[in-house]
């Protein structure tokens, strides 16, 4: 699914990804825990080229993002992607946030769209809502709208860069919620996250990342209840 060679990141003289290698297998719930600088959302937003990468290699089903002559938007449109800040269009109802990417790649119809979007609102819970505007929501409503529209685009993986920091604690839980109801289903997902709760019960697999590389992995039951690493005793000791 996603395989990662050799990836390196820098800002200037500034190195925010090591070298890091990583395999992630389709229907796997990859979660990404770590200090604040780790890394962990930089190595996330260059699994799309969000970021671009300063060294390595990056394939996704067989094909090599990081190399300039493959398309990265097509292969943008089979990853999902849900930010810490919401990122809706203020001025497009709920509906027409979730239509917008389908109908302007010509994926789907004006009416293929609607029927998609009144689908996946009813599947996150807001059948309600999809005339309104993303100001009359709360955070966690504006975070399940954001992902009903990653999901518009039938995305293979999903990709969440700290989904729920944004959100006032009450508000947290509808959206874990929705995210564990989709690895259950079998989406394969990538999630940094501060959640620890979260990891423990829907990851296959949990990465701790320190100083631009993956210090430490396991399953979730081992890496939380046996931890190898120095770095990652001390950090689940100050946050468990």
């Amino acid at each position: 699914m996603i395989d990662v060679k050799k990836l390196e990141k820098a800002y200037g003289s500034h190195c925010v990804l090591k070298g890091v290698d990583e395999h992630i297998e389709k229907g796997e719930k990859v979660v990404i825990i770590g200090p604040s600088g780790s890394g962990k959302s930089t190595f996330l937003r260059c699994l799309n080229l969000l970021e671009q990468p300063t060294g390595g290699t990056i394939t996704f089903e067989g094909v090599d993002i990081t190399d300039p002559k493959n398309d990265i938007n097509k292969m943008r449109q089979k990853m999902g992607m849900v930010f810490q800040q919401f990122n809706l269009f203020p001025h497009l109802t709920v509906k027409e946030n979730i239509k917008l990417a389908p109908v302007k790649l010509g994926l789907m119809s004006q009416e293929e769209a609607a029927q998609r979007a009144h689908e996946l609102l009813a599947r996150v819970g807001l059948p309600d809502k999809a005339n309104a505007y993303p100001k009359q929501l709360s955070g966690g409503q504006q975070q399940r709208i954001a992902i009903a529209r990653a999901l518009a685009m039938n995305p293979d993986v999903m990709l969440f860069d700290e989904p729920t920091s944004a959100l006032d604690p009450e508000m947290v839980g509808e959206v874990l919620n929705l995210m564990k109801e989709l690895a259950d289903e079998g989406m394969t997902m990538v999630v940094v996250t501060h959640e620890m709760g979260f990891a423990r019960s829907v990851a296959t697999r949990v990465l701790f990342m320190d100083g631009g590389v993956i210090a430490e992995q396991n399953d979730p039951e081992t890496f939380f209840t046996n931890p190898q690493h120095p770095r990652l005793k001390e950090f689940l000791s100050q946050v468990l």
